[in-house]
């Protein structure tokens, strides 16, 4: 009878094991890659308006009227909030529109081109003191939306960072848990990098590659110097 190597078998059974153990699913998001604004609307006050959330961390998105519709949706730390409005509106004219979900709600204003897109009189349950800021998008420009944060080397300052990427131009909010105050920032994208500077003076550059960026940040005044990075949310 022809013997059996046991330890050739279990050194087989082990390495067949391992070759048919799957790789976990990773999840690529879905992303829109071209702009959802109607050209209809690019310099009106109907269209797609894009923006950031900072009271936590979240992401803005309004239509008014893009495809006969006028909603508004906020997703705050991964909660999606929707908001709707019995108010009608009037292209080419200067617009404030009152948008609610329950007890939450604010007031959208912008200009008769779409110019100037504000949030007023937030309010959030569980998210006090927030803040927001909007982009309109055109059919000619694709606008972005990223979360991130920030840090410092050498000192305690942190706090969320989280922009707008619209073509060439950036725009950014943040917020400093350490002092407790919004930042706000402009910055240029130029192939793949990333200047800008923020409204205490700060100056910050970075990359931006597919979906993420990341970079430093440094302020002469304070002598106080850090990094920051952020994701694609929209």
């Amino acid at each position: 009878m022809k013997k059996i190597n046991v330890l050739s078998l279990i050194l087989t059974f082990f390495l067949n094991s391992c070759l048919s153990v799957e790789e976990p699913n990773i999840i690529i998001p879905n992303f829109v890659e071209t702009p959802e604004a109607s050209e209809l609307f690019n310099t009106s006050n109907f269209g797609i308006y894009k923006g950031v959330f900072v009271g936590s961390s979240g992401i803005v998105l309004i239509n008014l009227n893009n495809n006969n519709t006028i909603s508004a949706s906020l997703k705050i730390d991964g909660v999606n909030y929707i908001f709707s409005t019995n108010e009608s509106i009037t292209e080419n004219q200067q617009t404030e529109i009152n948008f609610t979900n329950n007890d939450n709600n604010f007031v959208f204003n912008v200009s008769s081109t779409g110019t100037n897109p504000e949030i007023t009189n937030l309010s959030i349950q569980g998210h006090p003191n927030a803040e927001t800021i909007l982009v309109k998008e055109t059919s000619e420009r694709l606008t972005k939306v990223f979360e991130g944060n920030y840090n410092g080397i050498d000192n305690d300052d942190a706090g969320v960072f989280n922009a707008i990427v619209s073509g060439s131009e950036m725009y950014v909010l943040a917020f400093s848990t350490m002092y407790s105050v919004f930042y706000t920032a402009n910055g240029s994208v130029n192939n793949e990098n990333i200047t800008g500077v923020t409204s205490t003076g700060t100056n910050f550059t970075g990359i931006i590659e597919n979906d993420k960026m990341n970079g430093s940040w440094n302020n002469s005044q304070s002598n106080e110097n850090g990094n920051w990075n952020a994701e694609r949310s929209y």
